[in-house]
């Protein structure tokens, strides 16, 4: 790995990057397959990556989101230099560090801190660098006697604990982590987010994968979506989590799936959104054409942010009230409100028509973001809602 950053800041370059494993190979192949360091792709083999390209520059927190099975775990260790892609290449520029599982790159019958200086060893740091990282390594893991215990006596929380806590504190110019945040208690979770949210605003680079939407909408500064072993969107994070939600809606199962996912509103006609300053309430009319006859219809409406972060929905089906006796042909009236407690930016409305058949439902309709609307900005305050907050000082 060369110790150098490029000029123009690229740090990670992936090009046509495909991987395929073989399956149903005789024991002889995978003895000479192991001898002679090759993989076999030619015995009904399935290909998990396909000609993937990837960019990673200097500055970015980058996002990769895809379904289970999508192949983005493949792609997050061909990345991290632990799985070697089938065709293509990967080009790593500076020092990367790379969580791909909490012990990857760690000794179960190691100590915590044999640990931590094998990690930093692994990225090039010499003893006398890591003794002086080691203190702050000892402080933000937090695992006090255990630091100097076997791992393999360490719970997966405290094994995450000290593998983010290594991560951090070998001054990388690119962290690649995979999920690890989701494993841990949540004060543990929620330093972490603080310390990532705080190394990116001062320049750190991230990689990251995960399944959540807020987070990658909290921290992410670009996304990338996988599907099929295919890079199916690269860019926008709100775009991104539009793509993924899409996604997962054409891979439900068939039953659930039953009548019509549409992108665009088509069952709701004549719909607007009223604001009320005397109450500061939004009321949002519409009517919603019957197209087929149905004991029980329920209605989700959902607000989000410009980030894709879901601010407040609601689930018709649980809250009611439900539509009952549909007839084909038929309009309803359909209103909902909510007070106005946003802060200053743009918001959009999604909603999903579901029929309800006991305790089922089938989605009929769903549009994304098919309404959006402005709240004007309170000056001095950031953020996503209004709670009130207010600043006071007296002389003691």
């Amino acid at each position: 790995m060369s110790s150098n950053v490029r000029s123009d800041h690229l740090l990670l370059e992936a090009s046509n990057i495909s991987k395929s494993y073989a399956s149903a190979l005789r024991p002889l192949t995978v003895f000479f397959d192991a001898l002679l360091k090759r993989t076999s792709t030619n015995v009904g083999g399935k290909k998990v990556l396909n000609g993937i390209n990837l960019e990673v520059r200097s500055g970015e927190t980058v996002g990769i989101i895809g379904r289970n099975g999508a192949g983005k775990s493949t792609l997050l260790g061909i990345l991290g230099n632990v799985i070697e892609p089938t065709e293509g290449k990967v080009s790593r520029y500076g020092r990367i560090a790379t969580l791909l599982g909490l012990t990857a790159g760690f000794n179960m019958g190691f100590t915590g801190r044999e640990n931590a200086y094998l990690f930093c060893s692994i990225q090039g740091i010499n003893k006398q660098g890591t003794d002086s990282r080691i203190a702050d390594i000892i402080e933000f893991a937090d695992l006090g006697e255990y630091f100097d215990q076997p791992l393999r006596t360490y719970s997966s929380g405290m094994q995450s604990r000290l593998a983010f806590a290594c991560a951090v504190h070998v001054d990388a110019d690119l962290i690649i982590i995979d999920e690890t945040l989701a494993v841990g208690d949540a004060s543990f979770r929620m330093k972490c987010y603080d310390r990532i949210r705080a190394m990116r605003d001062s320049g750190q680079t991230f990689l990251l994968v995960t399944h959540n939407q807020n987070l990658l909408a909290n921290f992410c500064t670009r996304a990338v979506v996988i599907e099929g072993g295919k890079k199916i969107h690269d860019g926008s994070v709100f775009e991104a989590i539009e793509v993924y939600k899409s996604v997962r809606s054409d891979n439900m199962p068939a039953k659930a799936k039953a009548g019509k996912v549409a992108k665009t509103p088509e069952l709701l006609k004549k719909f607007v959104l009223e604001y009320d300053g005397a109450t500061n309430k939004y009321l949002f009319k519409a009517r919603f054409l019957a197209t087929s006859s149905a004991e029980c219809v329920a209605f989700n409406f959902g607000i989000r942010n410009s980030s894709g972060i879901t601010v407040c929905a609601i689930d018709g089906s649980e809250t009611g009230p439900l539509l009952h006796n549909v007839v084909e042909g038929n309009e309803y009236n359909l209103e909902f409100s909510f007070n106005n407690h946003l802060l200053g930016g743009k918001y959009f409305l999604s909603y999903i028509i579901n029929q309800v058949v006991g305790d089922a439902t089938i989605p009929l309709e769903m549009a994304q973001n098919f309404f959006n609307f402005d709240v004007a900005a309170v000056s001095g305050q950031t953020g996503i809602v209004d709670l009130g907050l207010a600043l006071s000082s007296s002389r003691i």
